[in-house]
């Protein structure tokens, strides 16, 4: 019991002092463990020998956050584990210790932003001690991106611009726009980018629309840390864009408009030419003058 509270004592002062690998034990982990937001996420840590010892007693297992002076996990072959944070534990260790079991893994239950860093391993045994750091990289998928059409008032020569936000994503990602052609338009676009409560990121692209270089289609396209593509939305802008009819669109309107008022003014000419006629007096035709004509009883035999 002695030997194992000065085993303990020293682990104590190994661990603060951040030694090395001692005697003939040694922590292989992998480096980089990546793991996904709202999942268990597991640091692989196992016990191995360096020389040819396999009776090997596991006296003391701790891990911290590195750079913090205490642990948040610490686990003692006679006092059993202090110190846990909820979320993390061995992955494992059943409720009793067991000093046979080489498997020191971390288990962090729910993934969150805020354990994104650098983790401290340390373990001492019967036969030496060691220390190790594994990093834990945090991703999240962004949501499927909405793209919507709104009014432009700012920029001259355009009346509407297209809106792309995707959400829910880590680490920091980005929008990039393409025409129907796929030709990319990214350049003439302007990105926002905001931390939400929880960490995550939230994406917002704004790409003016302007007059007379319109297409029929454009996607926005989100892009995470790595420069892959994760989620696209597409929208037909001519299912959206009102156009000012053409001077050839009114042609026929205005046709149509001056035959019927020219037919309305021929019409009331003739109707004045009619009723004028029909207002002047009969014109009769006169015959020889009464006293000219020969009076029968006036011719002589």
């Amino acid at each position: 019991m002695a030997s194992h509270a000065a085993l303990y004592a020293l682990s104590v002062f190994l661990f603060s002092a951040g030694a090395g690998v001692s005697g003939f034990v040694k922590i292989t982990c992998n480096d980089r463990t990546v793991g996904q937001i709202g999942q268990p996420s597991l640091l692989n840590c196992v016990v191995k020998p360096t020389q040819d010892t396999t009776d090997i007693d596991i006296v003391n297992v701790k891990w911290k956050r590195s750079g913090d002076a205490e642990s948040f996990l610490n686990c003692h072959q006679d006092e059993g584990c202090t110190g846990t944070w909820p979320g993390y534990r061995f992955a494992d260790f059943s409720s009793e210790w067991d000093s046979k079991n080489m498997n020191i893994s971390l288990l962090i239950t729910n993934t969150q932003v805020k354990d994104e860093t650098n983790y401290t391993c340390f373990v001492l045994t019967d036969s030496g001690h060691d220390e190790v750091d594994v990093d834990l990289q945090v991703t999240a998928k962004y949501s499927l991106p909405n793209v919507s059409l709104v009014p432009e008032n700012k920029t001259p020569n355009s009346k509407e611009a297209l809106i792309c936000k995707a959400s829910g994503g880590y680490p920091k990602g980005t929008i990039r726009w393409f025409g129907e052609n796929n030709e990319e338009w990214t350049k003439s676009a302007e990105t926002e980018v905001k931390t939400m409560d929880n960490g995550l990121f939230e994406l917002s692209s704004k790409l003016v629309l302007l007059n007379g270089s319109t297409f029929s289609k454009y996607t926005c396209a989100v892009f995470n840390s790595r420069g892959r593509q994760e989620n696209k939305g597409a929208i037909q802008t001519t299912d959206f864009l009102v156009h000012e009819p053409t001077p050839v669109g009114k042609t026929p309107k205005v046709v149509a408009g001056v035959l019927v008022i020219g037919s309305l003014i021929v019409g009331l000419l003739l109707l004045l030419l009619i009723r004028r006629r029909r207002a002047q007096p009969p014109h009769h035709r006169e015959g020889p003058a009464r006293g000219s004509e020969a009076d029968p009883l006036d011719s002589t035999a």
